[in-house]
């Protein structure tokens, strides 16, 4: 017997390529998908480097309402760490509260995990440990007063990418 249940609500769906092309001095990456309350979307990622330095290649997009998409450079990324967790599991340190700002983008929001723990402790098989999960906050968009959710991913917090704990 078959029952149908209806639903509604947001999904998220991550295509990744993959999680092995970090270079030797890289350490990680910091990556932002938010959806905003007026219609913007922004991405943007950090590639950190073992000595506590940005790749200059990190990026991000602004994709207006009207599906119109800019290419944001680092230069015009401004994050701050506002609060960290740090995991019972791995005893990894990730950053837990954000406050990201894009002067020419008019983008200033202040986001943090909907649960601390979203930690992903893959030792088995894949031998990979991240933080990967749900988000939310506010700020304001082109001066107007906008709610954010989206989704972050943190990578190098716990060990090496590859690595086990």
């Amino acid at each position: 017997m078959t029952s149908h249940v209806s639903v509604t609500g947001v999904s998220w769906f991550d295509q990744e390529f993959g999680s092995n092309q970090l270079s030797g001095d890289q350490a990680g990456w910091d990556w932002f998908a938010l959806h905003l309350s007026d219609g913007r979307d922004l991405m943007i990622y950090k590639l950190r480097k073992k000595d506590g330095s940005i790749e200059k290649e990190s990026s991000g997009t602004i994709v207006e309402r009207d599906g119109r998409a800019r290419q944001i450079a680092l230069s015009e990324i401004e994050t701050k760490v506002l609060a960290y967790w740090k995991s019972k599991k791995t005893a990894g340190k990730y950053p837990a509260a954000w406050h990201i700002r894009i002067p020419s983008a008019e983008v200033d929001v202040t986001i943090k995990p909907l649960v601390a723990d979203q930690e992903l402790a893959n030792t088995v098989s894949a031998g990979i440990t991240y933080w990967e999960g749900a988000v939310n906050g506010m700020g304001k968009s082109k001066g107007k007063a906008v709610n954010a959710e989206g989704y972050v991913e943190l990578t190098g917090y716990a060990g090496a990418i590859g690595g086990t704990f």
